[in-house]
């Protein structure tokens, strides 16, 4: 069915004129295209710019659980700071009569200390104890009888239950706040005090503003989130302008807490969820606190953004739309003026193929309907002098030139080859082989890869590690490689690539030479304000001229040439050295002929 729809319009395209399939031609290749590249596009940014939005709020959502976390831990220590007040415990559960002078120096000595807490930790806004001691008058605004509490409706449980002995409030009014913060809302601890014999003594009550235990979130404005704190018996805590946000979406409360729990039944303590909501695109980012228990819900709404980038989109769509029509009626008067002379042509071979040989065609130009054009009038041209006698038909031909393109073997290509060889080496069974080739992979693509100028020790030696495994297999394992690292120096970063060219050189000059193989000790260490990195190999070593002269030539004071190579990696490490860090850095060689040889690298400490 489709196949004959194609044919059917192929049919009908190729009767149109030249002027109508160049037109159609444009507006299927050029402008149906870029209008879906711009709606993809701006498909695209809307998507970046929710994920963003997500992205912000899930830091919001976060840094609100940490400043919670920090005012829990002020809720805590103001807890037990009358806790372990050993001189306010025994006072209070003595139950006796007291007189004014020893109620007066508790008040000095005790009460205030407990009030001034208030005032050191600037979040909590009243500490009081409500004691169980009817010897005990109240002595505002700390110390108070606990029948106040027990009015309290949420408190009658937690007074009877022995097995709890903390209980967190939300929202709560504080009552007995000073009288210019009568009632204001407070989050409260409340925590039980005990004797030794189980027996309630009285309760400690810590109190934080809403707004200040929240990090001042629930006191924000915002057009298209919403907070929601629910506490583990089922309390919430809405921000101020959810009624505004639930009215446009046309939920009410319960509902939106019903979705927000279906979303997060897979148990995680945070996560990020996408949803509809009323039809509508939205998201949620929500986390969990033990203590206290409540789980925090950010959520963000997309139909705002949604609208601002479909009306963008509509707009840029219109002036695409706008743009095509003005740009295909442009092209429709250019190919008119380009084709005039074309059909000019096509008149004039009407007239000749009616026997009419006196035509004239105005040639100004030089583009191809011109050079039609003149050939057409040499043609009639030899008609006029050569009838009777075979027309002959010019046909010109254009060579077309296939450009090949080159191909470049990169790095990447050869990453995927060895992992490929690998895989056969594996499949083969051959572990070593495919060990090998996974080393080799990973010391081409360090070596290979220079987006980053330093690296960290750690990396340097891995590096080594693998230079190392390599070529044991062409040694037969004849070379073993002893590392001693501070583990404090492993993250400092070095330049690249300057301990491989050392043990490369004590490879070749001081090791192969023996033909028995041999051993390196590498030593990184911290010594004052230096790194000290030493190379050390059991070779052949280095007569005593000859050290002298190499480490001159190093140092570039000799010519470099005269040692066969052995110096030209080492005086490549040390000028990297010397231009990184000064002139005060670099390597040095010692050695005795017959025993070892030693390069040792100094370099700063906390200079990159």
């Amino acid at each position: 069915m489709k196949l004959k729809k194609i044919q059917m319009f192929l049919k009908e395209f190729f009767k149109l004129n030249v002027r109508q399939k160049l037109i159609l031609t444009y507006i299927l290749v050029v402008a149906i295209p870029l209008s879906v590249l711009q709606i993809n596009a701006f498909y695209k940014v809307r998507l970046m710019t929710e994920k963003e939005y997500i992205n912000n709020i899930n830091f919001e959502v976060h840094k609100l659980k940490g400043d919670i976390l920090k005012n829990v831990e002020q809720f805590i220590k103001a807890t037990q700071f009358v806790l372990n007040n050993q001189e306010f415990i025994d006072f209070v559960s003595n139950y006796q009569e007291r007189n004014i002078d020893e109620i007066y120096t508790f008040k000095i000595n005790v009460l205030d200390k407990i009030e001034y807490l208030q005032y050191v930790n600037f979040n909590i806004n009243r500490v009081r104890f409500f004691t169980n001691n009817n010897y005990i008058p109240e002595v505002w605004p700390t110390l108070y009888q606990i029948d106040r509490l027990k009015n309290l409706s949420f408190m009658k449980g937690f007074l009877n239950d022995n097995s709890e002995n903390t209980l967190w409030k939300f929202d709560n009014l504080d009552v007995l706040g000073p009288p210019l913060n009568h009632e204001e809302r407070v989050v409260s601890l409340y925590t039980k005090v005990n004797d030794l014999m189980g027996n309630l003594i009285g309760v400690i009550e810590v109190n934080m503003k809403m707004d200040e235990f929240f990090a001042g979130e629930l006191l924000r404005q915002n057009n298209n989130s919403i907070l929601i704190v629910e506490s583990e018996n089922g309390e919430r805590i809405f921000s101020q302008d959810t009624d505004e946000l639930l009215k446009r979406f046309k939920i009410n409360r319960i509902n939106l807490i019903n979705i927000l729990k279906k979303s997060t039944t897979f148990k995680k303590d945070q996560g990020i969820v996408r949803l509809k909501i009323g039809k509508k695109p939205a998201a949620f980012v929500f986390c969990s606190l033990n203590v206290p228990s409540i789980k925090i819900f950010k959520i963000i709404f997309f139909d705002d953004l949604a609208n601002k980038i479909n009306k963008i989109t509509f707009q840029m769509l219109w002036q695409v739309l706008i743009l095509i029509f003005a740009s295909s009626l442009l092209i429709f008067i250019l190919i008119t003026l380009i084709l005039r002379k074309l059909k000019q042509i096509i008149t004039s071979m009407r007239a000749v193929e009616n026997g009419n040989f006196d035509i004239h065609i105005d040639i100004k130009g030089d583009d191809e309907i011109d050079e039609l054009a003149q050939h057409f009038l040499k043609m009639v041209e030899k008609l006029k002098t050569l009838i009777g006698e075979t027309v002959r038909r010019e046909v010109a031909q254009k060579d077309a030139q296939i450009k090949a393109l080159q191909s470049q073997i990169n790095a990447h290509f050869i990453y995927n080859v060895l992992e490929n060889i690998k895989m056969m080496a594996e499949y083969a069974e051959n572990y070593e082989v495919a060990n090998a080739i996974t080393r080799l992979g990973k010391m081409m693509r360090y070596n290979m890869s220079w987006k980053r100028k330093f690296v960290t020790i750690k990396e340097e030696l891995e590096n080594i590690q693998n230079y190392i495994s390599l070529m044991n297999i062409r040694y037969d394992n004849q070379i073993k490689l002893t590392t001693n690292v501070d583990e404090s120096v492993l993250e400092f970063e070095i330049p690249k690539l300057i301990l491989q060219p050392v043990v490369e050189n004590a490879i070749n000059h001081g090791i192969e030479p023996k033909g028995e193989g041999g051993s390196i000790f590498i030593d990184i260490s911290k010594i004052g304000e230096f790194i000290v990195i030493s190379v050390i190999d059991d070779g052949l070593g280095i007569e005593e001229e000859k050290l002298k002269l190499l480490q001159q030539a190093i140092d570039g004071e000799e010519d470099i040439e005269c040692f066969s190579g052995q110096g030209i990696a080492l005086k490549n490490v040390n000028e990297r050295i010397k231009i990184a860090y000064g002139k005060d850095y670099g390597l040095k060689i010692e050695s005795k002929k017959g025993e070892f040889t030693k390069v040792t690298i100094t370099l700063p400490y906390n200079s990159i």
